[in-house]
């Protein structure tokens, strides 16, 4: 049924040429099946707190009251209510994805460094082995062929000492690249700072109402943890940071190409993984869009012969 409405009124928008209404409507509509398709519909006071966020309560209260009873003097009022509601979610969604764009952005440069770093340190690990078997092996074959002459006894025990102290000394060498090199971050983002009141950048700060969704308590997790605190809480238990007092560690993971911070391997595995759990948590804010949307009322309906004409005046 919202779907026959839905594509009624697309059709009656696209007859009057107003492409900006129908733009609007096909993003609703598919925020709306998103929400549909995920989870059941929330309580209300959790919406309506998204609206107040969104700013968009006073527009939401007022279509409720029109739909109840709608008259076709309504209608028009109905449908101007629905737009203006879209297009605020369809404003507040694309500010969540050029916020995940930027940290799309990061990751792709961290990832890049960390797997420039690997590879360089996996070729060193790589010789370090292949060196010890080669030059570990033949020694130990040189002192097992003199042992064959009973002349030749101590130069045997020479090769065959070098041979172990080779193959040890490579071995060791492996070990300590395990590490691999260091390098600067000298790219123009750090959008961790702002979760360990680090300074940030001028493009890594979050949209304010990103922000703030962040810091809103939710559902899941203990009563009262807001978001942010939830990956805080994440990331200590899975040791990216050993504690939230890890200086060395917090700075490394939020620098920038002005200060002189050497990152390794894991601080790069880090801070990309990282990352990827506040784009993941941005996503899932897209869920309470989809709740607001879901909650509306239906459109009126697209019978052409029950319109009138649109007032002039806003109401």
């Amino acid at each position: 049924m919202a779907a026959n409405l839905a594509r009624a009124i697309v059709w009656r928008m696209i007859r009057k040429y107003d492409l900006r209404c129908v733009v609007t409507l096909l993003v609703t509509v598919l925020i709306a099946l998103a929400a549909a398709a995920q989870s059941s519909e929330p309580a209300r006071p959790h919406v309506e707190n998204t609206e107040q966020l969104l700013g968009i309560l006073p527009e939401v209260t007022q279509l409720q009251k029109l739909s109840a009873h709608p008259s076709p003097e309504d209608r028009w009022w109905i449908l101007w209510l629905h737009q203006r509601i879209n297009e605020r979610i369809l404003f507040t969604y694309l500010e969540f994805d050029a916020t995940n764009a930027q940290i799309d952005r990061e990751i792709a440069y961290a990832d890049e460094l960390h797997s420039y770093l690997s590879d360089r340190r996996d070729n060193v690990v790589t010789r370090a082995n292949l060196l010890g078997i080669i030059i570990g092996g033949g020694l130990s074959a040189t002192s097992n062929g003199l042992q064959l002459s009973t002349n030749l006894g101590k130069p045997a025990a020479i090769f065959g000492l070098v041979g172990g102290v080779a193959s040890a000394g490579f071995g060791l060498m492996g070990i300590h690249a395990q590490n691999g090199k260091t390098t600067d971050f000298d790219f123009d983002s750090n959008m961790l700072a702002e979760f360990f009141d680090r300074p940030t950048l001028p493009d890594s700060t979050y949209q304010p109402l990103v922000w703030t969704l962040l810091n809103q308590p939710t559902a899941t997790g203990p009563a009262g943890e807001t978001g942010k605190e939830q990956l805080l809480r994440l990331w200590v238990r899975v040791k990216r940071v050993d504690s939230l007092d890890s200086k060395e560690k917090i700075d490394h993971l939020t620098s920038q190409p002005s200060q002189p911070f050497k990152l390794t391997i894991d601080d790069l595995e880090d801070r990309a993984a990282m990352l990827h759990d506040v784009r993941a948590r941005i996503s899932y804010l897209k869920r309470d869009l989809a709740a607001v949307v879901a909650s509306l009322p239906a459109p009126p309906a697209s019978d052409a012969d029950s319109f009138v004409e649109m007032p002039n005046t806003a109401p």
